[in-house]
């Protein structure tokens, strides 16, 4: 009978765990790395590091990570960006600016 509460215990606490669906499956990190302040993509760069912003608001500080897209189509991967670094910072906030001719040209 203990056996049987410990595993229903168990079982209970694993299935209330935070899972942030915000970060890369393990399959999708193999197409994604990082040298210097440049990410890239199937080691195609896409973007790069801009800056780091530290802000306090009403007690609370954030960490901000900033990057922009570089001079390439990014084949709509501003999400996936976005994902990846968090997956590498996740107690970070992370910002993407895209190039101006993708967002004036991106189909909603």
């Amino acid at each position: 009978m203990k056996k049987i509460v410990l595993l229903v215990a168990v079982v209970l606490g694993l299935s209330n765990c935070a899972v942030d669906k915000n970060l890369l499956t393990n399959t999708e990190k193999i197409n994604w790395s990082n040298r210097n302040d440049t990410i890239f993509y199937h080691d195609i760069p896409v973007a790069v590091f801009t800056h780091y912003e530290v802000e306090l608001y009403r007690g609370r500080m954030d960490h901000e990570i900033c990057l922009s897209a570089l001079d390439i189509d990014t084949l709509n991967l501003e999400p996936d960006i976005i994902r990846y670094v968090h997956t590498r910072h996740p107690d970070d906030k992370v910002q993407f600016t895209p190039l101006y001719r993708e967002f004036k040209n991106k189909k909603p």
